[in-house]
């Protein structure tokens, strides 16, 4: 025993110092931080520095000496490395102890969902309602929603028109004074959704047959085609086409087509053979999105559109969604449009929604913490169609893992409790995802006819897991079922 206690010593030692080497060669990247995130870049390298390696083997002889582990020190990572070696005997001069504890990583956190969600009552985590020109214009109902939980109201620029975002607004600022209370406006800009469109003789068509085994075209131009025997289609961004590779998957409308490139025909065309069918048509419909998980796709993600309504948002919005950004150049160029418009920055949420986004995320995450302020949006529609549906679950967790190293507020979106938003009638898978939802610090409801009952069920699930848990700390509240038994 003594030896094996010698040996997590020195390794745990080994990987303090791992900790403050990465943070010394990072220096230059530090300093060009918001000097309020430096504490949590610091942690977000130690925790990064934490998962670069297997640590199952050490985790587990923590476990058998009865000491604390590292799976929960995501906010505090060097704090809790130093504590588990001071129970072990070493000891710490003063300056040598780490500023970044679990209560100021919290304190942190809790500034940082404050400043972009408002003033917390609890800690069950936030309800962003998505509105639009058919929902969000009675002020009386906006103002129920209100009373039933949302704090935010979610605008999606790539949908309606200024007047109908305006009259959205002014239904808001109305409900308000109904409630006494105010609510956050978060605003998205659409960004490059890429979509089928198909060329010349098909292009009034809404849906081209297609099997599996069979090929199409992704091209820019219908030239040298027989369109009466071959599918061509446009996508809606052809800059693309440049960046794609034989051997690249592409899937169309959320992955019910899937197939890969087969052949490259020119610097602008590619053949593609289709290997997956999911629908009872076998058929590929026109403005459905395209996905290309494995291509490293160079696209702007601020489009001419989005420019042009950048400062509609600047003007009314308390945060910006940035949709498909993909590299730390991306926000750069985001921050010097907004510059170009206005003084204030308001604070961007990053939707994480491509592959390339999750490889990136750490890079984004450092970029966004040069301003004060910054969120994640785990935006799941996509990103589930790019990382594969099998991994979702890993990489949502990985996501919530890595912002919470960096005291970054997530919001969770996407489909959640969508049975009962558009039926009145929730599926038991989606309560049990409503509940892991809760692990973020917001969570995002779409449009449906049954928002009220879906914000009820929200408040009634985050009351219910705050008693259990601190983000994925178990809180050890006393269990009823355990209560009842023993008392027989």
């Amino acid at each position: 025993m003594e030896s094996e206690l010698l040996e997590v010593k020195l390794e745990l030692e080994d990987l303090e110092n791992q900790l403050v080497e990465e943070v010394k060669k990072r220096r230059c990247e530090g300093s060009e931080l918001d000097p309020r995130n430096y504490n949590s870049w610091k942690n977000l390298i130690h925790y990064l520095t934490l998962r670069k390696a297997d640590r199952r083997n050490l985790q587990l002889r923590l476990h058998n000496a009865g000491l604390s582990a590292l799976s929960n020190s995501e906010s505090h990572v060097r704090f809790q490395l130093q504590a588990i070696q001071r129970r072990l005997g070493r000891s710490y001069a003063h300056n040598e102890l780490a500023t970044c504890t679990y209560p100021f990583a919290k304190t942190i956190l809790e500034e940082n969902v404050h400043r972009l969600f408002g003033q917390q009552k609890s800690k069950s985590s936030q309800v962003m309602v998505t509105l639009d020109g058919q929902n969000g214009v009675d002020s009386a109902e906006i103002a129920d929603f209100m009373k039933r939980g949302m704090r935010i109201a979610r605008i999606n620029l790539a949908h309606d028109q200024q007047e109908d975002w305006l009259a959205i607004i002014q239904a808001i600022r109305q409900a308000e004074q109904i409630c006494k209370a105010t609510c956050k406006i978060y605003m998205d800009l659409a960004g490059p959704k890429i979509r089928t469109q198909f060329l010349g003789k098909q292009g009034n068509q809404q849906a081209l047959e297609i099997e599996a085994g069979a090929c199409f075209y992704l091209t820019d131009t219908e030239e040298g085609l027989d369109q009466s025997k071959q599918v061509a289609i446009s996508p809606t961004e052809t800059s693309i086409l440049r960046y794609l590779k034989v051997g690249e998957r592409v899937l169309i409308d959320d992955g019910k087509i899937q197939g890969k490139i087969e052949r490259r025909i020119s610097d602008t065309r590619v053949e593609v053979r289709v290997s997956h069918i999911f629908k009872k048509k076998p058929s590929i419909k026109a403005g459905k999105g395209i996905n290309f998980p494995d291509s490293k796709l160079q696209i702007d993600p601020l489009t001419e559109y989005d420019l042009n309504v950048l400062p509609f948002a600047l003007k009314h919005a308390d945060l910006l969604g940035y949709s498909f950004v993909n590299r730390p150049k991306d926000l750069r160029h985001l921050i010097a449009e907004i510059q170009q418009i206005s003084e204030q920055i308001p604070p961007i949420i990053l939707k994480i929604e491509t592959a390339m986004a999750v490889a990136h995320l750490p890079a984004l995450l450092i970029e966004g913490m040069k301003q004060p302020f910054l969120g994640v949006m785990i935006a799941r529609g996509d990103l589930a169609v790019e990382v594969g549906f099998e991994r979702m679950s890993e990489v949502q967790d990985e996501i919530l893992w890595i912002c919470e190293a960096a005291h970054i507020p997530v919001i969770w979106a996407t489909q959640v409790m969508e049975s009962l938003h558009k039926s009145g009638l929730a599926t038991r898978a989606e309560i049990t995802d409503a509940s892991k939802a809760t692990l973020a610090e917001c969570i995002m409801i779409n449009k449906g006819a049954h928002t009220a009952a879906v914000l009820d069920s929200l408040a009634e699930i985050s009351i219910r897991m705050e008693g259990h848990r601190d983000k994925k700390r178990y809180t050890f509240r006393a269990l009823s079922i355990a209560k009842r038994f023993l008392t027989k």
